[in-house]
């Protein structure tokens, strides 16, 4: 009798044993499926967390290269302890006071509708601007400084930012803290006048010259919302300022909002940070005549705050010896002169003049030059951001680099010329200034 075959049953044995160890892999396979889907939402939440974060710290970056002037290095804005006329003109967005803590709960926070609502007002305000808030994105007039990306970005950045970190990250990328040179102030320079005419002129002509020295310098507080003018309304067609040509217009804004003066007819447009004053100058060649006055800010001159300035003929301020000044009395010169080192200073005026850019104005916001006749500008940057000193109607546009000096050179004709910063935004925040050829 042969003996059985055992090849059959081993090749049974062989299958059977590969057909287990398939399914064994095939459900080790499945479990580790199984629990990877089961870990999605975790993994996607981790790798959106780190998307955010990256969002974040470009948006810190891009806060440094164009917020830190106006808002601070922690986001404290105006109300930052020693911002006083430093030209710092941004909402509060952070920081230790009362107002950034406000701001940072309120952008920050836990309620969804809440944070959804504020997403969209600073992404809306960084498009389009609001208030002093200049447009950065598709409303900026010249094309958008910010592209979506970086808003959005932006926006990220102030609803989860740690500002500790910005101003770490802020002293950090610029070297040290962001101290930016206080805004111009003229007071002392246009009181000066007065105080030497003290005395000067006879006693028949006294309230003559009381009344020219009154119309030399007058005081409007600007609050919320409206003007105020030796205690009275100026919404009121019976309160009336009236200055002379050349007069100081000292203004206070004892309001919590922002505000401006602006005189279209005369081209004044100064900018008014809460708690802070600044100056005005009536120019010297302004007509006798009625001017409103009112504040530019969206909404506030509809609400109440204009008013009316009067310039007063022949209210011009007085020479030595009680006498008006003639309006070209800077280019001729009474004979004697020398003797109070006068004789040879306007030929050297005449060659070279500075107009100093600091965060964020001009200083002066006002020159004037020879017409008719080659000057050089010396244009020295002295803020911490990047500006520009343009003048349209000469060909002017120099850059200027944080810390650097530049020159330019031009020939004027008689009349005014509007220089500014072309710099998105530094313009409306106050970068202009009028250069005067005569």
């Amino acid at each position: 009798m042969a003996a059985p075959d055992s090849t059959g049953g081993d090749s049974v044995g062989a299958v059977q044993k590969l057909a287990t160890t398939v399914i064994v892999g095939l459900v080790g396979l499945a479990t580790l499926l199984v629990v990877y889907l089961a870990n999605e939402p975790n993994r996607r939440a981790e790798e959106a967390v780190e998307q955010e974060h990256v969002a974040v710290e470009r948006g810190i970056q891009t806060y440094i290269q164009n917020c830190v002037v106006c808002h601070g290095p922690a986001g404290e804005g105006y109300s930052e302890p020693g911002a006083e006329e430093t030209g710092r003109i941004g909402m509060p967005l952070g920081g230790g006071t009362e107002l950034g803590l406000a701001a940072t709960e309120l952008n920050q926070s836990e309620d969804t509708t809440t944070r959804e609502e504020r997403y969209n007002l600073i992404v809306n305000t960084l498009q389009n601007g609001r208030a002093l808030m200049p447009a950065f994105g598709r409303g900026a007039d010249g094309g958008a400084l910010l592209n979506d990306e970086q808003i959005h970005e932006l926006a990220l950045m102030i609803q989860h930012a740690d500002w500790d970190h910005v101003y770490n990250e802020t002293v950090a990328e610029l070297g040290g803290y962001p101290t930016f040179p206080p805004v111009p102030g003229a007071a002392a320079a246009q009181q000066a006048p007065a105080e030497e005419g003290d005395g000067g002129g006879s006693e028949g002509g006294g309230a003559a010259e009381e009344a020219a020295v009154a119309a030399e310098a007058v005081t409007i507080d600007g609050y919320d919302i409206g003007w105020r003018y030796d205690g009275q309304d100026t919404s009121s067609a019976e309160v009336v300022v009236t200055v002379a040509p050349g007069a100081t217009v000292t203004l206070p804004n004892v309001g919590a909002a922002p505000h401006n003066f602006a005189v279209d007819a005369l081209g004044i447009d100064v900018d008014m940070p809460p708690g802070e004053t600044v100056e005005a100058v009536i120019p010297a060649d302004a007509a006798p005549a009625d001017y409103e006055f009112y504040c530019n800010v969206p909404g506030h001159k509809q609400a109440g705050m204009v008013g009316t300035l009067t310039v007063v003929a022949g209210a011009a301020p007085a020479a030595a010896g009680g006498e008006a000044a003639p309006a070209d009395a800077a280019e001729a010169p009474p004979e004697g002169a020398d003797a109070a080192g006068e004789g040879e200073a306007p030929a050297a005026a005449a060659e070279s003049f500075e107009v100093v850019s600091v965060d964020i104005a001009f200083e002066p916001k006002q020159l004037t030059v020879p017409a008719d006749q080659e000057v050089t500008l010396s244009l020295p940057n002295e803020g911490a951001a990047p500006h520009n000193f343009s003048i349209d109607a000469l060909g002017v546009s120099v850059d200027q680099a944080p810390g650097e000096s530049y020159e330019a050179t031009l020939t004027a004709a008689a009349g005014d010329y509007e220089y500014y910063c072309n710099v998105p935004g530094h313009k409306q925040a106050g970068m202009v200034g009028t250069l005067t050829a005569e």
